[in-house]
Order: structure tokens, then sequence, then C-alpha cells
């Protein structure tokens, strides 16, 4: 039987094989994809799931479903459950891209129980029931958030680099990449619509929608954006995104 490296289940002809690890930051892979769709649940934190131009911040009330073969990297800012399906392509009614769905707490059980079974226990009509509810009740994507990324691969490492909190500035960044300052700017302007400054100022304020989801305070997220007060942090935010903070907290279930 083949194992996959990276998410360690057990090939075996399986409909659905779920499996539950656990990952430091130092552990956590790089991009990679699977041969089975992977709904993906991190319970303990929020994630950020990088598949392709898209970025997809992921609250611990909500999985995400990776379709087969599509590249992703999943990121948490400190150790993070994974509890993971994988499943054969007809095996579950989900979307051909990338999608969040919201966990209600009779989904949750399921995940966990599905996640949770044996070999044995997956040959076991009760099993393929269970599955066969969860596909039910996730009827539709849930609303998430979700950054675009530019296309030049430069630009998407300092995007990545910078939501992880890499303030270096514009020179330091053209250095890095063997441009000139000028040559970086019109990059810029040509890939995201945007100069410099905006967007380094729209990824400042996408820092702290983690922490928004995590339940932290407004002033713990405005310090994640660098902003010294709540109130220009909250008016900065909803001109960017079109809802406040707290609404943002809402939406996700933080």
């Amino acid at each position: 039987m083949q194992q996959d490296a990276i998410g360690g289940y057990v090939e075996d002809g399986s409909p659905v094989i779920g499996i539950v690890t656990r990952f430091t930051p130092a552990t956590m892979p790089e991009a990679h994809a699977h041969q089975r769709g992977q709904l993906a649940w991190c319970p303990d934190r929020p994630v950020t799931v990088e598949t392709g131009r898209a970025l997809h911040l992921v609250s611990p009330g909500t999985a995400i479903w990776l379709p087969p073969g599509h590249r992703h990297r999943i990121r948490a800012a400190g150790p993070r459950q994974s509890v993971n399906l994988y499943t054969l392509p007809e095996a579950a009614p989900l979307p051909a891209r990338p999608a969040p769905f919201r966990l209600a707490a009779l989904e949750r059980e399921l995940f966990r129980s599905l996640a949770g079974a044996s070999r044995a226990e997956r040959r076991e009509p009760a099993f393929a029931r269970m599955a066969a509810v969860l596909w039910d009740r996730l009827d539709r994507p849930a609303g998430a958030a979700a950054l675009p990324l530019p296309a030049d691969p430069r630009l998407r490492r300092i995007a990545l680099a910078h939501l992880e909190g890499d303030d270096r500035p514009l020179d330091a960044w053209a250095e890095a990449l063997a441009l000139s300052r000028r040559s970086l700017q019109r990059l810029v302007t040509r890939d995201t619509g945007q100069n410099w400054a905006t967007w380094m100022r729209d990824l400042r304020l996408s820092r702290a929608i983690a922490p928004l989801m995590a339940g932290e305070s407004v002033q713990n997220a405005a310090h994640a954006a660098g902003y010294a007060t709540a109130s220009g942090f909250v008016a900065a935010f909803r001109a960017m995104h079109g809802i406040t903070p707290g609404q943002v907290q809402r939406r996700m279930g933080a």
C-alpha cells in the first residue's frame, strides 16, 4: 500500500480516509498536492491556506475543501491540529475549486468520527452513512475571507512574507530581488493596480484578520496591522473591506 508522504494516510481504496495530525510551524509542509481531495479542518487556531493566486483565511469553525491535484500550503502562527478527510473524486459531491465550509456542532462531530475511524471501521455501512450525512450538511460553500495574490512570483513572495510580519521596505525588497527601486514599483503597479504604499497598507490591514478570527481584541488586531489606535484601524479596515472588524469576527464565528 502506498503512503501519501505529506498527508500521512495509507491508500487502501476506501472512498474516504481520515487522519488527525499535529504540526508545529517548523514542520508545516511547503506547497504540495494530493491525489485525493482533502477536506481540512484546524479546530484550534486560524490558518492561512494558499491556493494559487488566493490566500484563504480560515477560522477554527470552518473547513476548507482542496480538490484532487490542487496545490496548496497551510500555515498557522503556532502549533496546530489538522483533522483531514481525504476522498476519492467521486466520493464527495464538493466543488471543483477550493472552497470553505462552515462547521456547526453536528458537522464537527461527524468530521472527528470519520477522521478517527480505523480501516476496518471505514468498511462498515455506518461509516458510509455518516459520510453521506456530512456531505449532505455541507450543502453550500461559506463566505470566508480570501485575499488575491499577485500573479508575479516575486510579488507573491513579498505578499506572503509581509502577511507573516516581514516589514522590509521597498529598497530592501528591490535589492533582495535584484531589481531597481523603479522597476519594482512598476511591477507592483502593473500586477496589482496599486502603488507600493497602498499595496503595503492593504497587506498590513489583512494581517489583522487572523487575530480577529482567533477572537482577539480589536486593539490587538490593530497592533498586528501596525496601527497605534483602534479607531484609526477600524476606519481603515472598513474602508478596505466594507465591514468592521467586529463584523468579521461574527461572520467567522470567532
